[in-house]
């Protein structure tokens, strides 16, 4: 009764985005025997991933037709090493894409909003002449939306697209050098790649020769209206041993970097990480979580699963308790110290490193930004000379002059007092602590005053 499975899978199509029903139902083979739907897939990835993400869309049809049931058997027809890769629906130079990520999955807020909004762009009107440059640390977001693209241009028949890492780029140019085959290589690429989503530039810092080809490639590129998608970890500027012309064509894009997830999204990818587990965390256990992993998305997720985990294991509820557990296992200390977040979102807003902050160097803004913590620590926390003293590895009396050189500016220095309030208000919004905003206003009516 393959037939049947023939209008089942037509109702499916009706209900699913077209490029869902393209990567995941097309390709599937059906039955119905006895009442019961037989779904032969390719492997046990794929069974997973339909079952937990599309089995609402099953049980309504299943009950549409009237089946009791759905068994899924997997397919022999294929090669093992087929199936390491559940989504490449057209061949093409460089890697295929993970279909878990698209700009649907993409959790938006104010560390990543305009990454999202150019990516999608780029997706959805595929502009020409477009040279974008994102940068951030592991886990921010960079492959996600680099991937993103290539799943939605895929999704519009849009298939010259390819995708590499600097170390597939590398690698491919070494190969079709040895093979003499390089220019047959490069003249493929300039002919038939529209866009090109090329990650982790910083990979081929003092790889001379890569960079020179690749220089070349960009200019191809952008000389022909062509639209480059770049990934790193570091500003151009920052990456050691780049030739000086690549460093220039990747300066003159559109340089977007990707910070970490601020309190008011980790909350957002937290309950949204969950529900797609089926589970909705009560509203103390988002803002536990969201209080202490201040990390990437990775940790989070892995917070999120690793909660579910315990509690389905442990047969117990989803609880503080158990949230604990997970945020200790993960090494993270609970949000009792709040002087690693100032410190963390201080160097932020400075433009340092955590390393600058506590070195001895006595530049302008290395000495403001440990100023302004020792203001904010003694001040409104009501800290111990002595703990800020250790954190520091100062005298009392330094401590002291830190604090009433800062105060002194603040009252003469308009705009450093705009920017210490704007910079404390974040800091509330991490904490989430009115009442010491409330502090603050006060601090700065009566003690900036000489």
């Amino acid at each position: 009764m393959s037939f049947y499975w023939n209008k089942i899978k037509g109702r499916i199509k009706e209900l699913v985005p077209e490029a869902i029903f393209k990567v995941w139902f097309s390709p599937i083979e059906g039955e119905v025997i006895e009442d019961k739907l037989f779904l032969k897939v390719p492997n046990e990835f794929t069974k997973t991933w339909i079952k937990e993400n599309y089995h609402h869309i099953i049980e309504q049809v299943l009950k549409e037709f009237e089946l009791k049931g759905i068994e899924f058997l997997l397919s022999e027809s294929h090669l093992p090493e087929q199936l390491i890769l559940p989504y490449n629906p057209i061949s093409v130079i460089g890697r295929g894409f993970s279909p878990k990520y698209t700009f649907e999955d993409f959790v938006v807020g104010k560390c990543n909003e305009l990454a999202f909004k150019v990516c999608y762009q780029i997706a959805e009107e595929i502009p020409k002449g477009y040279l974008v440059y994102l940068c951030g640390n592991f886990g921010l977001g960079k492959t996600h939306l680099t991937q993103a693209v290539g799943n939605g241009l895929y999704s519009k028949g849009f298939n010259k697209v390819y995708y590499f890492t600097a170390q597939d780029f590398l690698n491919s140019m070494i190969k079709y050098l040895r093979s003499g085959m390089l220019e047959t290589f490069k003249e493929k690429i300039r002919m038939e790649c529209e866009i090109l989503l090329l990650e982790e530039v910083h990979f081929l810092a003092g790889k001379e020769y890569t960079q020179n080809e690749l220089v070349f490639l960009l200019d191809r590129f952008l000389d022909e209206g062509k639209t480059v998608i770049l990934t790193s970890l570091k500003l151009p500027q920052e990456i050691q041993k780049m030739e000086s012309s690549l460093r220039s064509r990747l300066s003159s894009g559109l340089i977007i970097k990707l910070g970490s997830p601020d309190f008011a999204t980790r909350k957002k990818i937290i309950k949204y990480k969950a529900k797609k587990k089926g589970y909705e965390f009560p509203y103390e256990i988002v803002e536990f979580l969201a209080r202490n992993l201040r990390g990437d998305v990775r940790q989070i997720e892995s917070a999120v699963l690793g909660l579910i985990a315990r509690s389905s294991m442990l047969k117990e509820p989803i609880s503080l308790s158990l949230a604990k557990e997970v945020i200790n296992e993960l090494g993270v200390k609970e949000d009792s110290n709040q002087v690693e977040l100032i410190v963390e979102l201080v160097c932020k807003f400075f433009g340092i490193s955590k390393d600058d902050f506590f070195s001895s160097s006595r530049k302008k803004e290395f000495t403001l930004s440990r100023q302004i913590v020792m203001y904010f620590l003694r001040k409104i926390f009501k800290m111990p000379l002595k703990d800020i003293s250790k954190l520091f590895k100062k005298e009392h009396s330094t401590i002291i002059y830190n604090i009433n050189t800062l105060e002194e500016k603040l009252y003469k220095d308009t705009g450093l007092k705009i920017k210490i309030d704007y910079l404390w208000r974040e800091i509330s919004k991490e904490l989430q602590d009115k009442d010491s905003e409330v502090e603050y206003d006060h601090i700065n009516e009566s003690e900036t005053s000489p």
